[in-house]
C-alpha cells in the first residue's frame, strides 16, 4: 500500500492516507438522497464497511464535508460512526452564519472544527487542508498531502474563465502547481419537463465545457471527474437521466482534445498513488473505471414507488406552517416583496389529489378551481416536503420531482421560496445587518442590470 495514497470510495467520497492520517472526504455510501430523488449507481458500498476500514486502519482521521446536501453530509454515515468507530474523528466544516452544522456536530457528541475561510488547517507534518466558502452553501478545498496537491472543487458551479481564474487566485500562495483536480461532470438538478430533452443535451454540454475551462485554468496533471455516479431514481423524475453525462461520454469526449487527454476515471476501492501517479500510469485503471460505471449505467433500474399520498388539509397545514416560519425569520419582508411585484403568488396543481391551489405571502392559501392555469405540478407528498422544510426548494430543484407550465415558471418557483433561500442562508433575525446588507446588494444588482 502506498504511504500517499488517495482511495476512491463512491460519488464524490474518498479518502487520503499516510503513515499517521486519514483526511476522509464527504462520505455518501448508502441509501437515497434528496426526498427520494437519487440514488447511488454503485450500491456495493456500505458505511458499515468504511467504519470498519477506519478501525482497522487506526489512524488519527479528519472528515471534512463540502456542503450540507445529503449527497456529501450523510447523516446516516455519522450515526454509524458514532455507533461503531473506536477511534477519534474530527469533523472540518466551512465557516458560515448560521452555525448550524456545527451545532448539530456537537449536540451529537462530535469533535467539530469550523475552518476559517483561506486558513490552512495542519493535519500531521505532511498533509493540510484550506477550505474556502463558496456561493448557496458549496465550498471547495486544497490538500496538500506529501508535496502533492489536491483540488477538490466538488459541486462549486465554476461555469466561466473568470470564476476559475477567482478560485486559482485565492490557492495561488499556497499552490502554484495543482496536480490532481476533482471535479462535477454530470448536471445534478431538475433541467426540463420529460419533453424538453434539448435542456438536457445543453445541461450535459455545458458540464463538459467547464471541466475544459477548470483544466485550461488549474493546468492538472490529471483531472478525476466525480460527484455524479448517481442516477434520477423516482418514477417522477428518472426521464432526467435521458442525457446524464456518463464516465463513457466523459472519456470519448476528453480523447478529442490534447488539452483534455489527461481526464482519467475511479471506480469504489480505487486507490491512486499520489507520489507517482502520471497520465501514463492510470490509463488502465481509468478504462476499467469506465467500463465498471458504464455497466452499471446499462443495466436495469428500478425507479422508487410512489410515496402515499397526503390530503388537502396536509398541503394546507404545510404552506401555513411555511408561512409562519418566514414570517418569524423575516417579519413584513415575504409581505413587502409580494406586494412590490417581486415575488408573484405561486399557482400548484397537484395531480394525485386533483387540487390547485394559489399561495401567497398576502392571502395565503387559497384553493382554485381545477382548470386554472398553474405555474408548478407536483405530487402530494412533494408538497408537503417543499413547505415543511428549511431545505425543502433546494431539494425539490435538485430531485427535479415536478413540471413546470410555462418558460417563465421555474424563476416564479425560486423566487416564490426566496424567504426560504435566505433562512436556509442564516440571514434573518438573528443576522439583521448582515440580511439587510445581502438584500440591497440583490436590489442594486437588479437595478444594474435593468439598466
Amino acid at each position: 500500500m502506498p504511504t500517499n495514497a488517495l482511495t476512491f470510495l463512491n460519488h464524490a467520497c474518498f479518502h487520503i492516507a499516510n503513515d499517521s492520517t486519514l483526511l476522509l472526504v464527504d462520505p455518501w455510501l448508502e441509501g437515497a438522497v434528496f426526498h427520494h430523488g437519487w440514488t447511488l449507481l454503485d450500491n456495493a458500498t456500505s458505511n458499515a464497511a468504511l467504519v470498519r476500514d477506519l478501525n482497522t486502519r487506526k489512524l488519527n482521521t479528519y472528515i471534512w464535508f463540502s456542503n450540507e446536501h445529503p449527497d456529501h453530509f450523510s447523516v446516516s454515515f455519522l450515526k454509524k460512526l458514532k455507533q461503531d468507530y473506536a477511534g477519534k474523528a474530527t469533523i472540518l466544516y466551512q465557516s458560515t452564519k448560521d452555525k448550524r452544522v456545527l451545532a448539530f456536530l456537537k449536540k451529537n457528541g462530535f469533535d467539530a472544527i469550523e475552518c476559517a475561510p483561506g486558513a490552512v488547517m495542519k493535519l500531521d507534518a505532511s498533509m493540510d487542508i484550506t477550505v474556502f466558502p463558496y456561493s448557496d452553501g458549496n465550498s471547495f478545498c486544497l490538500i496538500r498531502s506529501g508535496g502533492r496537491t489536491v483540488l477538490n472543487v466538488n459541486d462549486c458551479a465554476l461555469a466561466s474563465a473568470g470564476a476559475c481564474r477567482a478560485v486559482k487566485s485565492a490557492i495561488a500562495p499556497l499552490a502554484p502547481q495543482i496536480d490532481f483536480l476533482f471535479t462535477q461532470f454530470g448536471y445534478a438538478n431538475w433541467v426540463g419537463n420529460p419533453f424538453e430533452p434539448g435542456l438536457r443535451r445543453r445541461a450535459a454540454a455545458d458540464r463538459r465545457t467547464r471541466i475544459s475551462l477548470q483544466m485550461a485554468c488549474f493546468k492538472p496533471a490529471l483531472t478525476i471527474p466525480f460527484a455524479s455516479f448517481v442516477a434520477f431514481s423516482s418514477i417522477e423524475n428518472s426521464y432526467l437521466n435521458d442525457y446524464q453525462n456518463s464516465a463513457y461520454t466523459i472519456r470519448q469526449w476528453s480523447s478529442l482534445s490534447a488539452s483534455t487527454e489527461t481526464v482519467r476515471f475511479m471506480k469504489p476501492r480505487d486507490v491512486l498513488d499520489l507520489d507517482s501517479a502520471t497520465p501514463a500510469s492510470t490509463v488502465r485503471m481509468s478504462q476499467a473505471a469506465v467500463d465498471h460505471w458504464e455497466s452499471l449505467g446499462d443495466a436495469p433500474r428500478e425507479v422508487l414507488p410512489a410515496e402515499p399520498q397526503a390530503s388537502v388539509a396536509d398541503v394546507a397545514g404545510a404552506f401555513a406552517r411555511h408561512h409562519a416560519a418566514v414570517c418569524a425569520n423575516l417579519p413584513g419582508l415575504p409581505w413587502l416583496l409580494e406586494k412590490l411585484g417581486l415575488i408573484k403568488p405561486l399557482t400548484m396543481y397537484i395531480p394525485d389529489i386533483a387540487l390547485t391551489a394559489r399561495f401567497s405571502y398576502i392571502n395565503g392559501y387559497q384553493q382554485v378551481p381545477i382548470g386554472t392555469s398553474f405555474d408548478i405540478s407536483m405530487s402530494s407528498p412533494s408538497a408537503v416536503f417543499l413547505f415543511s422544510n428549511e431545505y425543502g426548494f433546494s431539494t425539490t430543484f435538485i430531485n427535479g420531482r415536478f413540471r413546470t407550465a410555462s418558460p417563465d415558471a421555474l424563476q416564479r418557483f425560486g423566487r416564490f421560496f426566496m424567504p426560504q433561500n435566505l433562512g436556509r442562508q442564516g440571514y434573518g433575525m438573528r443576522h439583521p445587518f448582515a440580511t439587510a446588507g445581502h438584500l440591497a446588494g440583490n436590489v442594486l444588482g437588479r437595478l444594474r442590470a435593468s439598466a
